[in-house]
């Protein structure tokens, strides 16, 4: 090939480069100037010490922002105790679900049963617009909303190496949301005005509860997703020839296996709601079990019997709360009864409970229990989606909705 101008060319970005690289290389020689200074008694500074700023005793100045800074978590932080808590929390699970909330909480279970006036309610059929009205619900949660989000990663246990395509769609949180807020909303419309006007629809309402069990320190710390609250406490007719399941014996487990030792607590409970407010007492409690953000501390999907356990423990979460906000932190044996209705859905299986606290002296497993009342996997729909173009509802079951409508207008 002819060596030719356009071949001679160089880009004059790379030479600039390459010429950077090698002069970078260059080491310098002493040619000594600096002992020739020194001896005459001349100083000689470092040319970069020289163009160094000097600092500034400058005083410090606290700026008032929006927040005040968290403590750091040490042994100086006000809510510091040396004596560990065992903390469950709203996106934990217990690992033994059902059985393990029974022995916390000193309860024993009626299961698939209800008390008997929340049975007659249930029997009553509420109009077919209603029912028309709650399938759009469905389908406005589950089709017709806007939000596309990444949803989480398909997995195919026969092919765990295989990369399925990320799909965007509605994410369970939002389904949840937009379902239960819609039920509330019908229920309220199809209800009497003096049952509306005394009742309270809270959003995302925390409450905490701290109790002694045996020598241990427990704490729960729920939310409820809604808290309905009504103007005097609620009562059911407790039946007692019905058959119970005991509280079991999970040996050699503890019953505080999963949960996690805290050193920042506090030792008084709360209930969210002030006692001067007139609509306070607990109704029914709202618990959502979005599977992206509940599980247990080893990561395998959650069991039917952890589901249905995180029902007890937020039912008691609440009632505890209130009931000491009532009767003072040191209250053991209630005297009287609290009682309090608890939903917890998917979007898709709903679990109902009602529970009658009577006592926060869980120790052991002798003298005053309480009672949970529960009706589990009750399925509203088998599918929401889009089949063939045209938004699809099968299978619906009204008598879920009939369960929510009686424990609102209980």
């Amino acid at each position: 090939m002819k060596l030719s101008q356009i071949l001679y060319r160089q880009h004059i970005g790379f030479m600039f480069k390459k010429h950077w690289i090698i002069q970078g290389k260059r080491v310098p020689f002493d040619t000594g100037v600096e002992n020739a200074l020194k001896a005459r008694g001349i100083p000689v500074e470092d040319a970069l010490e020289f163009v160094k700023e000097k600092p500034e005793n400058r005083e410090r100045v606290n700026i008032v922002g929006p927040f005040e800074q968290p403590a750091p978590l040490d042994e100086n932080h006000p809510d510091y105790k040396d004596r560990p808590c065992y903390t469950l929390k709203h996106n934990n699970l217990l690992l033994e679900g059902l059985s393990q909330a029974q022995v916390l909480t000193k309860t024993i279970v009626a299961e698939n049963r209800l008390p008997q006036r929340i049975e007659e309610l249930a029997e009553v059929s509420a109009p077919k617009a209603v029912h028309e009205n709650v399938k759009k619900a469905i389908l406005s949660a589950n089709v017709f909303d806007c939000e596309q989000k990444k949803l989480p990663k398909i997995r195919d246990p026969e092919r765990p190496a295989y990369t399925f395509p990320r799909i965007l769609g509605i994410t369970d949180k939002r389904r949840n949301q937009i379902l239960t807020n819609r039920l509330v909303q019908i229920v309220e419309r199809c209800s009497d005005t003096d049952s509306t006007l005394s009742r309270f629809v809270l959003n995302d309402i925390e409450s905490h509860t701290v109790f002694d069990k045996e020598d241990d320190l427990i704490q729960f710390q729920d939310k409820s997703n809604i808290l309905v609250t009504s103007n005097k406490p609620i009562s059911h007719d407790i039946e007692s020839d019905i058959p119970f399941v005991e509280i079991p014996d999970l040996h050699p487990i503890k019953y505080t296996i999963t949960l996690p030792e805290e050193h920042f607590y506090e030792e008084v409970s709360k209930y969210p709601i002030q006692p001067t407010v007139n609509i306070k007492h607990p109704h029914t409690t709202w618990l959502h079990f979005n599977s992206t953000k509940v599980g247990n501390l080893y990561e395998t999907p959650a069991t039917a019997a952890q589901i249905h356990g995180r029902s007890l423990t937020h039912a008691f979460t609440v009632a505890s709360a209130y009931a000491k906000q009532i009767y003072g932190e040191d209250v053991k044996d209630l005297p009287k009864p609290v009682y309090i209705n608890c939903i917890q859905t998917d979007g898709q299986q709903y679990h109902f409970g009602v529970l009658e606290l009577k006592t926060l002296n869980v120790n052991g497993t002798e003298g005053t229990k309480n009672i949970w009342y529960c009706k589990n996997d009750m399925k509203m729909y088998d599918s929401s989606r889009y089949f063939s173009g045209m938004p699809v509802l099968e299978n619906y079951n009204p008598k879920v909705y009939e369960y929510i409508n009686a424990f609102y207008n209980f």
